[in-house]
């Protein structure tokens, strides 16, 4: 591209001096030629210029070598878009590539170091048990025929189809009055750092550990619902009623906590 620049820029140059160079010879004298060797004289100023269009035009080749590479970057960003070994079925998602060095930086990786906590893996957590006033819940049951059988929480206008609990014995713990579990839900609907969010008319939690989204989503399809919060209080949604309650410190998640 560079040669082909530079001769084009030749070819013209030789043109001009041919048509109008050679009225300039008071400025730009030429050796000893006469007005019919002007073609002559113009092929051999051409020539030389080339030259002289080479080494202007030299940063051509830096620059486009950039723009070759950054185009091979984004191809290849668009192959592991592309690639079905990395979608997650469970979701449909395709690997994304946001950035278009992701694969040379990923080439630069040697090893690997994770922790125990879900690094590596899918890291879900799910409401299954949990002790109350002494007594335990989500233990299979063998006397419960239904126990195979989640429990039916579309009667809460915020349950959550995902949600999924089998042991009976806290609902009708629940449905009976027990003080001891409504104050258990009502923990686990106050005592956290979850943001709420509308998408698309439905109450979405955004957490930071899926710990926690899985204990509020456990109040919330109790009955106990986190609706929203402000710096100094927590709206939560009990049984159609809204109750304000007051906060009063938050333990941030670090190594000390």
């Amino acid at each position: 591209f560079l040669l082909l620049m530079c001769l084009l820029c030749a070819v013209a140059n030789g043109i001009w001096e041919d048509m109008t160079g050679y009225d300039f010879q008071a400025y730009l004298p030429w050796d000893e030629v006469v007005p019919q060797e002007s073609l002559k004289g113009a092929a051999v100023i051409a020539s030389l210029v080339f030259f002289s269009y080479i080494i202007l035009l030299n940063t051509v080749v830096p620059i486009s070598l950039y723009v070759s590479v950054e185009v091979i970057r984004l191809f290849q960003s668009f192959l592991i878009n592309w690639d079905k070994q990395m979608k997650y079925l469970p979701s449909k998602t395709y690997a994304k590539a946001r950035t278009t060095t992701l694969n040379e930086e990923l080439g630069q990786v040697e090893y690997i170091f994770s922790d125990k906590t879900g690094t590596l893996t899918q890291n879900i957590m799910n409401f299954k048990k949990c002790s109350i006033s002494g007594k335990s819940y989500g233990d299979n049951d063998d006397t419960d025929e239904d126990y195979d059988v989640p429990i039916d929480f579309s009667s809460n206008p915020f349950f959550e189809e995902s949600f999924q609990f089998f042991d009976r014995k806290l609902v009708k713990a629940f449905q009976s009055g027990d003080p001891n579990v409504a104050e258990f839900f009502l923990l686990l609907s106050l005592c956290h750092t979850i943001m709420p969010e509308k998408i698309d008319d439905q109450l979405v939690y955004q957490a930071q550990s899926p710990d926690e989204g899985a204990l509020v989503s456990a109040a919330r399809n109790f009955g106990f619902v986190f609706k929203s919060r402000t710096p100094r209080s927590i709206q939560v949604l009990i049984n159609g009623e809204e109750r304000n309650y007051e906060l009063l410190c938050i333990l941030d998640f670090n190594n000390v906590r």
